[in-house]
């Protein structure tokens, strides 16, 4: 596990952290095989959780929050299926506000979506944007942006996103781009760097077992406070974490409560939410390498983009299979990325068989795109867009 270094003594005082720790039956994402398995299997899920604290002495104000938030989401899941989606979005959209607060609202650079040492807080967050092609062509910056609202018909439902409402998914590697997208064919991968000016606040359902272990140094106040938090958090993310095999779906159980919590993100006028992909094997492998962001392309009634767009640069892409033709004396600009803090994790695979990322193309791959980005301001013809 990701925080082993932080177990020994401190878990002889947190024993229901242990437990939640070396039960594999809670390490997200979920699978299943059909659809119609999701509520029953996150409701065994919840009941687990609930289970583990109970039984091992956790506070009783964490026990409390958690049999909350657990029976609020089954009641909201259970409400949407019997056609009430107005009182469930409700349901969340309480949820969501309760657990608004410091340990769930940054900015992105702040953001602990994307870690780094202590020192090194507040630097830029480098991002990636995605786009599939038939043909390797390389996509101007404006075509990487989010599908216009004049497109609005071809926006379909997504985790975090509805039908016929826009949104920009970005990763924080271009490996957990590339495991988003299907693991496609290296020609058809196409990539551009992107940052964004740290306006934006970011709603974080990135969260995992290893935040709690990183409030165990608080006073024992401010401790059961952030348990507390994090445990609403948790749930929240259990609930999202589901992948089901069922393929040709019209309807995704699964998207019910993301797609509530970004409803309700956005009543709260936040601008994104950060969240592990489910595309890994476990979310220790998502920890660092496999952050995703999804913006909100808010409509005004004016052009086809949002002004989230105004708040990022982007670059041209640069195809996959291309960089992997280059040599090294194509390669040789350095730039050091977020992720190579030394203090973390930085595998991909499973436990089974993992790699160092910095020993994969992918690593090669986010360091070239960045230290061969020519024009780190928005062009003429962008801002042409923004103002259609």
């Amino acid at each position: 596990m990701i925080a082993i270094y932080l177990k020994g003594e401190k878990m002889e005082h947190c024993p229901w952290l242990n437990q939640l720790d070396q039960n594999s039956s809670l390490y997200m994402p979920y699978n299943v095989d059909y659809d119609f398995q999701y509520f029953p299997e996150l409701k065994k899920k919840l009941k687990l959780l609930i289970n583990i604290l109970e039984k091992n002495n956790a506070p009783k104000a964490l026990i409390v929050c958690a049999k909350n938030y657990k029976n609020k989401v089954v009641k909201a899941i259970d409400l949407y299926y019997k056609g009430n989606i107005i009182d469930s979005h409700l349901i969340i959209k309480d949820l969501v506000k309760d657990c608004y607060g410091k340990y769930s609202v940054f900015d992105v650079n702040n953001n602990p979506a994307f870690p780094a040492s202590p020192q090194k807080e507040g630097n830029e967050v480098q991002l990636f944007r995605a786009r599939l092609s038939d043909h390797m062509i390389e996509f101007p910056a404006e075509e990487m942006l989010h599908i216009p609202f004049k497109n609005r018909s071809i926006v379909k439902s997504e985790r975090f996103s509805i039908p016929g409402l826009p949104c920009l998914y970005l990763g924080n590697t271009s490996y957990v781009c590339w495991i988003e997208m299907g693991c496609p064919p290296d020609f058809k991968f196409n990539v551009s760097p992107v940052v964004l000016d740290n306006t934006q606040k970011i709603f974080n359902l990135a969260v995992s077992l290893q935040d709690f272990y990183n409030t165990l140094d608080y006073n024992k106040t401010t401790r059961e406070e952030g348990f507390c938090y994090l445990i609403k958090l948790f749930i929240l993310n259990m609930a999202t974490s589901f992948r089901v095999k069922e393929t040709n779906r019209n309807f995704k159980s699964e998207y019910i409560i993301s797609q509530m919590v970004m409803l309700a993100c956005k009543d709260l006028q936040l601008d994104g939410i950060t969240y592990h992909s489910k595309c890994v094997s476990n979310d220790n492998f998502a920890n660092v390498l496999g952050v995703n962001l999804v913006l909100f392309a808010k409509y005004d009634g004016k052009g086809f983009l949002s002004k989230i767009c105004e708040h990022l640069e982007i670059g041209d892409s640069f195809n996959y299979s291309m960089y992997k033709q280059l040599l090294a004396s194509q390669k040789y600009k350095g730039y050091r990325l977020r992720i190579d803090d030394p203090l973390l994790n930085k595998n991909i695979g499973s436990f089974k068989r993992q790699f160092p990322y910095r020993e994969t193309m992918f690593y090669g791959f986010d360091r070239y795109l960045f230290a061969n980005w020519e024009d780190r301001k928005i062009s003429k013809k962008y801002e042409r867009i923004l103002k259609v």
